[in-house]
């Protein structure tokens, strides 16, 4: 599956420059998988940002889809139910924003060993039309409901409903490949599967940088070096050198995954972006430390803002909504102790430049 470029005029300084979305759907990474999630790249050594399991991230699953296209994997966070967890809608949709998945496992990573539980219904947001229009972008937020309760030991998470996400430090969790932040992500040294975790500071509103972006639907962060050069919002006028060493970005394979306010989840891993050469399609260097769309220093990042559909999580966790769709036999509950049925493929394919 291939994913578009959307393309906007914003003025800088030294030039005008265009804004492309480089989106992953989730990281499809598969036996045969293309790419749709995301996944931590960060600022110093990723060893250094494993979450091991009774760290207090326990409610944060990778997700096994299965779809029309293939087994795609995303990342996702159990909500205050124990039955429901909030992912992103692109990793069971295809780029219109029609579902194309016909099954579901949660794998939650505790003391005790791995789990998975089959979802019984999805529920996709109704407003949610995939990546292919971006002049009215918004809406990636799905909901699975598990075919039984998360074990006790998984923590469960609380949405953020304030409005004053900007300029706040948040916690970023995901399953996704992994990298460091001067080359991007690397899926044969750091492949899916690996929870990892770091920090970053939301910046923008979308369509404060994008006015195709529907109102208060996405919430911007950039990648910061430390150097003004890599300082991707320094160049449309939000100078921040970020935070150090626990400084990170999303990658292939932490789509739907949250990123932490207080302890409550304000954002969905959703896409990525860098500002590119309408030419030849390269990332403009600077910012980009490489040219490269790869999640490395000088691209950003949007999450879908969870405060603005707090209503539509709590109705359906309340029963009000009814599910997009079943998901067939969803009654399993399982142990594993290896990881081989969800194994990423050396030869994962990217059909498009990336995104978060």
């Amino acid at each position: 599956m291939a994913f578009p470029h959307f393309q906007k005029p914003f003025k800088s300084l030294k030039y005008t420059i265009t804004s492309g979305v480089i989106i992953i759907a989730g990281l499809f990474v598969n036996l045969e998988i293309d790419d749709r999630a995301q996944a931590i790249v960060v600022s110093g050594d990723p060893n250094d940002y494993i979450v091991n399991p009774g760290n207090g991230f326990d409610g944060v699953v990778s997700l096994s889809l299965q779809t029309s296209l293939g087994r795609f994997l995303c990342s996702g966070s159990l909500l205050p139910s124990g039955r429901h967890i909030l992912t992103a809608a692109h990793c069971l949709t295809d780029n219109f924003g029609f579902n194309i998945t016909n099954g579901a496992t949660a794998f939650f990573d505790l003391p005790t060993g791995k789990f998975g539980i089959k979802t019984a219904n999805i529920f996709i947001y109704p407003d949610w039309d995939g990546f292919a229009d971006f002049d009215s972008f918004g809406g990636d937020l799905a909901i699975l409901e598990l075919a039984s309760a998360a074990p006790e030991a998984a923590q469960r998470y609380d949405i953020y409903r304030n409005t004053d996400e900007i300029g706040q430090v948040s916690t970023k969790v995901g399953y996704g490949l992994s990298g460091q932040g001067n080359q991007g992500f690397n899926p044969r040294q750091y492949p899916f599967g690996v929870k990892r975790s770091g920090q970053n500071v939301y910046e923008f509103l979308g369509e404060n940088l994008d006015p195709g972006v529907l109102p208060n639907a996405i919430l911007l962060y950039d990648f910061d070096s430390g150097s003004p050069e890599n300082d991707a919002f320094g160049f449309v006028g939000i100078p921040d050198l970020g935070l150090g060493l626990s400084e990170v970005n999303t990658a292939a394979g932490d789509s739907g995954g949250p990123t932490f306010i207080n302890g409550l989840i304000a954002g969905v891993t959703s896409y990525g972006q860098c500002f590119f050469n309408t030419i030849n399609f390269e990332c403009f260097s600077p910012p980009d430390v490489d040219n490269i769309g790869n999640f490395s220093f000088g691209e950003f990042s949007g999450d879908t803002r969870v405060s603005t559909y707090a209503s539509y999580i709590d109705d359906v966790l309340a029963g009000k909504v009814t599910p997009t769709s079943k998901v067939p036999e969803p009654n399993t509950m399982f142990a594993l102790f290896t990881f081989a049925a969800l194994a990423v493929s050396s030869r994962f394919k990217r059909k498009a430049k990336e995104k978060v």
